[in-house]
Formats: C-alpha cells, sequence, structure tokens
C-alpha cells in the first residue's frame, strides 16, 4: 500500500509573509532586549526641521529609518492592526503582481512617505501605514475597472483610515491634531504613490489571459459561429479514424 502524504508546510506569498515576520521579530527585539532604543534610533524616521526631533542628513541612523520605519510598531494594538491588514491584502496583490513587482510598490511606498516626513512633516513617521494604504487603494480601484466595488476592501481602507487618525490625534489638541493628520496624509500620498506605480504594469495573469483570448477570435473570425466550429471538429476526427481503418485493413489483406 502507497503511503500518504504528510503536508508540508509551504511559504507562500514570500513578500508578505517576510513582511510580517521582520516586522513580529523586530518588535520582540526592541521590546524584550533593547527595551525601546531600536524603535527610537532606526525604527522610526524624524520629521523636519521644525519637528522637536528634526531629521539628521549626517546620521547614518536616521537614514536607515528613512527605509525601516515601517517595520516600526509603537504598541501590539499597532503591530497586530498592521500585520492583519497586511496579510489579508498582500495575498491578493502578490498573487495577481507577482513577488518581485509587490516589493518594489511596497519600496516606493515606504521611500516617498520616508523623503516627505523629513522635508515636510513636523511628526515622526513609523509603522506600515503607507504600505496598507497603497495596498487597499489598488485592491479597491483593480476591481472597480470590473465594475465591482469590493466592500471588504472599501471597509479596511474606512477603518484603518480611522484608526491612524484617533492614534495620532489621542491626547492632542488644536494645532498639534492638525499636525497629526498631516502626518496622515503623508502616508497616504506615499501610498498612492505606489498604487500608480502598480497601475502601470499589467497583473501577470493578464497576458495569458490576453493569450488565450486572442486564439478564441482568431478561431471566431475563421468559422462563422461555435456550432460550425464543433461541427467540422467532428467530421475532421471521424474522417482521420476512417482513413486510418481503411490503412490497416489494406495492411492486413
Amino acid at each position: 500500500m502507497a503511503k500518504k502524504s504528510s503536508p508540508k508546510l509551504t511559504f507562500d506569498y514570500p513578500v508578505t509573509v517576510t513582511f510580517v515576520i521582520v516586522s513580529l521579530v523586530l518588535f520582540l527585539l526592541d521590546v524584550y532586549a533593547f527595551k525601546g532604543k531600536m524603535f527610537s534610533s532606526i525604527l522610526i524616521c524624524h520629521g523636519s526641521k521644525q519637528a522637536m526631533v528634526p531629521f539628521n542628513f549626517k546620521s547614518p541612523a536616521d537614514f536607515t529609518g528613512l527605509f525601516l520605519f515601517a517595520f516600526g510598531n509603537a504598541s501590539w494594538e499597532m503591530l497586530f492592526a498592521n500585520l492583519i491588514a497586511i496579510l489579508l491584502l498582500g495575498q491578493i496583490l502578490e498573487e495577481r503582481y507577482g513577488s518581485v513587482m509587490l516589493g518594489l510598490m511596497m519600496f516606493i511606498s515606504v521611500l516617498i512617505s520616508g523623503v516627505l516626513t523629513a522635508c515636510i512633516s513636523t511628526v515622526p513617521l513609523t509603522g506600515a501605514g503607507c504600505v496598507i494604504f497603497m495596498m487597499a487603494v489598488l485592491v479597491s480601484l483593480t476591481e472597480l475597472t470590473k465594475k465591482r466595488i469590493p466592500l471588504s476592501c472599501l471597509l479596511v481602507f474606512v477603518l484603518f483610515l480611522s484608526f491612524e487618525i484617533f492614534r495620532n490625534a489621542k491626547g492632542v489638541s488644536g494645532t498639534d491634531v492638525m499636525q497629526k493628520i498631516c502626518g496622515v496624509l503623508v502616508e497616504m500620498i506615499g501610498g498612492i504613490c505606489g498604487s500608480i506605480f502598480g497601475f502601470l504594469v499589467l497583473p501577470k495573469k493578464k497576458s495569458t489571459k490576453s493569450s488565450s483570448s486572442k486564439k478564441t477570435e482568431v478561431r471566431n473570425d475563421y468559422y462563422d459561429d461555435e456550432d460550425d466550429y464543433s461541427s467540422r471538429k467532428k467530421s475532421w476526427s471521424s474522417s482521420s479514424s476512417s482513413s486510418s481503418d481503411e490503412t490497416v485493413i489494406g495492411t492486413l489483406s
């Protein structure tokens, strides 16, 4: 009897899963090993000259935070909210565009958000907000091209935006609230730039669909309708079988 093969653990959606694992590992190291020093040094992007802690263009740590702030999380609530949203949306986009293209779009969103924060924002930036916003916009607008509005993606977008505004505006008032909201707008701009780049490329499955549709168009152009094609196909098969039988009989005689 053949032995039943045991299920194997597959590393599906490598970009999405790797981003989640790296974020979780860095958060655990920062909390239990470095006691928050990693978060305040390389997992945060500091603001412009008007900020309380301005971005230092001569500091290697600040330049590291310009790219690694997306892996930073200020609390357990922020960590789980970001990772759940990335797991839900990332696998859809990675299956549609491929791992390399998704990684490039995430990098563009993070880079633009970090540069805007260091140049014009007065509040520091941390977390994967720009990446999640990019994923939500890209999934929603891609479905709109199919004349469908995915309610789940819209809910993710609204809930995430509400969470970001509430988290940044909590405990502050007046002009500080506007500064916090400007930080959220920077994340939105970075996400929109990444999603625009996604619209400039074709999903990896679209090419196969287009090739199959071209074959169908050629077949429909050559024959009048589908019934004509099927009838001709049956006549070809019957004629080929009869000719093969005649050849065999002739050989036996």
